[in-house]
């Protein structure tokens, strides 16, 4: 039986042409389309906010908390973080100059903290136009206590001594800053709520309660000013006297009702500001109405209860 033999079959190259074969198109006409759109929308968003991020990164640009006294954004009240604070540590013959003013002969005795203060400034107004806060530590510097300086007006050259009661344990107080602040470091506070239109904070003091009323954006709108006195306090009759001066003046101007009652056991005087009708810009009105606890309309609430605490009024 014969074996069938492998045949293998000789292979040609050919020297023709190869011609391409098209077998299927894929179209990216759609998709290549949204690619460009989406290019060029991205391109337009960076050219309108280049400059705010380059202002950003460059360190020009703040941003601003627009709700900063709306209701339910309570901050504590402590001392702001700032660039720089400076301590001082209370010695004889200390001497703290503050734009032109000094501060001088500290003293502290008998829950009470005195020193002068000498204007050199170019205006006799600095500590009108200028809020300074005296702010106490003790030895490791934890805050204690903040007394808001008196807004005064003194005259260049002149020398005015300045006492202040202490809440904080005078044994305690070793150190001291003097700081200027603005309305945005006074840390946000709630005030009641009377109705949804309108809220209300009351600040005490000795004889003195004052109330007052804002609106629903915490913009003061009236205050309400009661002191009592009693026959058996310090010189009650001279007391009385000044204040019947006081009212016959508030009453002259319009928007102030201030009247005093006297019976056996002493007086009260009740005065009313609706601020709406309060003149302050006027220089007589706001010096006629010489009460650190007066503030003219549309003052945030957060000032008022910043700066009465300050100045020792409990407030809530």
């Amino acid at each position: 039986m014969s074996k069938k033999k492998n045949v293998v079959e000789e292979v040609r190259l050919s020297n023709q042409e190869l011609i391409p074969s098209v077998i299927g198109v894929i179209d990216n006409k759609e998709k290549s389309n949204w690619s460009l759109i989406i290019l060029f929308v991205f391109l337009i968003v960076f050219i309108v906010f280049l400059p705010t991020v380059t202002a950003y990164l460059n360190g020009e640009y703040q941003v601003e908390n627009k709700e900063n006294n709306k209701p339910g954004s309570n901050q504590p009240n402590t001392p702001p973080i700032e660039d720089e604070i400076v301590f001082y540590a209370f010695s004889e013959g200390l001497n703290v100059l503050v734009d032109g003013v000094s501060f001088s002969d500290f003293s502290i005795a008998n829950q009470m903290i005195s020193f002068a203060v000498t204007n050199n400034a170019e205006t006799s107004d600095y500590l009108n136009t200028h809020h300074l806060y005296l702010e106490l530590y003790d030895a490791n510097q934890m805050f204690l206590q903040r007394i808001k300086l008196t807004s005064d007006v003194i005259g260049k050259g002149s020398k005015e001594l300045y006492e202040y009661e202490l809440t904080a344990t005078e044994s305690l107080i070793q150190q001291f800053t003097i700081t200027e602040k603005t309305e945005h470091d006074y840390p946000n506070v709630n005030l009641k709520k009377i109705d949804e239109d309108l809220f209300s904070l009351t600040c005490t003091k000795g004889k003195e309660r004052l109330i007052y009323e804002f609106d629903k954006n915490y913009k003061l709108l009236s205050i309400e000013d009661t002191i009592n006195y009693t026959t058996g306090d310090t010189n009650y009759q001279e007391v009385l006297t000044d204040y019947r001066q006081i009212t016959s003046k508030y009453n002259a101007l319009q928007g102030v009702t201030s009247n005093i009652v006297e019976v056996g056991t002493g007086f009260t005087v009740t005065t009313t500001l609706d601020l709406e009708n309060v003149d302050y810009a006027n220089r007589i009105v706001k010096n006629t109405l010489d009460n650190p606890g007066y503030y003219p309309k549309d003052t945030l609430g957060k000032v008022v209860h910043f700066e009465l605490s300050s100045m020792n009024y409990r407030c809530n």
